[in-house]
């Protein structure tokens, strides 16, 4: 059984409901009429907490119970706990603590805690995880045979709440990355090496379901009309950045930036294109701020470059810049002399390039 646990145990963090299962499966295996995983902040002023939890009971109206009142009197809330150590009622909660302590104790009892075991299983990434187990009057109290068996498998646990914050670490890193390009008008496709989508964020869902460009074809990404064949030169030959126009003849251009992911790990994990998404057609100029940081352009600069790398003609530019041509012609210089691209196609491919580094996470 021990091993089956262990298993399980490693299993949690990876589970579409990280450990949900794991919560039953140990009240079941431990005879327990009552799991508990919470998961709160380090010295958070919000008192922010996540339960995740399992009852032999119904706890339709004593879990709402404890949330609003009696969570703020668990011990385990207040009280320092050694790292892998088992503490019973006795210990977190002795005969002397006073009446607090023993409203919990007979609301604990109410809903068929009678008996109970914590473990502290350790701090990761500024969270802090705690491990409750309860029996009611029924089952009886927990030997020091099975107490011995529930202390065996917290280096194991707090191990697995270690790898679960890394991986939840790592996911809201590449949602703030997702929601970042998307603030700046950037769509982003991650594909594998054979060209399968495995992940989007929300503007290239936009433009996926839009499909006057691309489209999502099951689960590879198609791009529509002339362009098509450019993108499977650009996923086989990609050694370098590459851009790609799509629906043109549509009348919805669309900036396709194909750039191959450096993988630091050598292994094969992840994505091995990343394909930035620009829109003219969905956008005034969001990202000139952005532009005149990186390439240090003057404020009218950041947008010349800007309307130039959405398709503008640079007559385009001028005029909805309010410029006379002459005017217009010398910051399309400039411009060009800044980045040292040579003609309109190489600053697109610059201009993508450098908004999709902007916010990439650092390593």
């Amino acid at each position: 059984m021990q091993s089956d646990l262990i298993g399980a145990i490693y299993d949690a963090p990876l589970a579409a409901q990280p450990w949900a299962e794991l919560t039953g499966r140990l009240r079941r295996a431990l005879d327990c009429s009552g799991t508990m995983f919470k998961f709160a902040r380090a010295h958070a002023r919000d008192g922010r907490t996540r339960f995740v939890y399992d009852a032999a009971w119904d706890s339709r109206e004593s879990w709402p119970l404890y949330d609003s009142v009696y969570r703020y009197l668990d011990p385990t809330c207040h009280r320092p706990m050694a790292l892998g150590a088992v503490y019973d009622f006795d210990q977190m909660i002795p005969p002397t603590r006073g009446p607090e302590g023993q409203r919990y104790l007979r609301f604990c009892r109410s809903i068929g805690a009678t008996h109970a075991l914590f473990a502290f299983l350790g701090e990761y990434r500024g969270v802090r995880a705690w491990l409750s187990l309860s029996r009611d009057a029924a089952r009886g109290d927990f030997d020091n045979r099975e107490t011995a068996a529930i202390a065996d498998l917290l280096p194991h646990l707090a191990r697995a709440a270690d790898i679960h914050a890394r991986l939840e670490a790592e996911r809201n890193a590449a949602a703030i990355h997702a929601a970042a390009l998307a603030d700046l008008g950037v769509g982003a496709i991650l594909l594998d090496g054979s060209g399968t989508i495995v992940g989007t964020n929300r503007l290239a869902d936009a433009l996926l379901d839009r499909g006057t460009a691309i489209a999502r074809d099951r689960d590879r990404l198609k791009v529509r009309g002339s362009k098509a064949a450019a993108l499977r030169r650009s996923l086989a030959e990609a050694d370098e950045p590459r851009v790609i126009v799509a629906g043109a003849d549509a009348g919805d251009p669309l900036h396709l930036l194909v750039q191959p992911w450096r993988d630091e790990q050598g292994d094969g994990a992840g994505p091995a294109y990343v394909v930035y998404l620009d829109s003219p057609a969905d956008r005034t100029i969001p990202r000139a701020d952005a532009l005149r940081r990186h390439f240090g352009f003057s404020h009218a600069e950041a947008r010349m470059a800007a309307f130039l790398a959405s398709g503008m003609t640079l007559e385009e530019a001028g005029k909805a810049m309010g410029l006379t041509p002459a005017s217009a012609r010398t910051y399309g210089k400039r411009v060009l002399a800044r980045t040292g691209a040579t003609r309109q196609a190489d600053l697109v491919r610059m201009v993508l390039t450098s908004l999709a580094r902007l916010d990439r996470p650092a390593d």
